[in-house]
């Protein structure tokens, strides 16, 4: 998970104003993820948005369809974003 983490803040920590690292426990598993507020210049004008982003089981074994949505749905209630993305790297 360090090795995913060290990547993801290579390639996305400049755009992001903040961002924490979280862990969900679900369904006897424990899911890894990002959330904070990414910052997008368009023509010297910035917009902020709110992001999550979901790395997977640090049990290695992938989340199908299914609990991915219900996954989705719990941490938009939880953190009020609806940008919510699942990484595939």
């Amino acid at each position: 998970m360090e090795d995913i983490k060290r990547k993801w803040e290579d390639w996305y920590g400049d755009l992001m104003a903040a961002y924490q690292w979280n862990e969900l426990e679900y369904n006897g598993r424990t899911l890894h993820y990002v959330c904070g507020t990414a910052v997008i210049d368009v023509d010297g004008r910035g917009f902020a948005s709110s992001m999550l982003q979901v790395f997977g089981c640090s049990d290695g074994a992938p989340l199908n369809s299914d609990e991915e949505a219900e996954v989705a749905g719990m941490l938009r209630k939880m953190h009020g974003t609806e940008n919510v993305s699942f990484w595939s790297g």
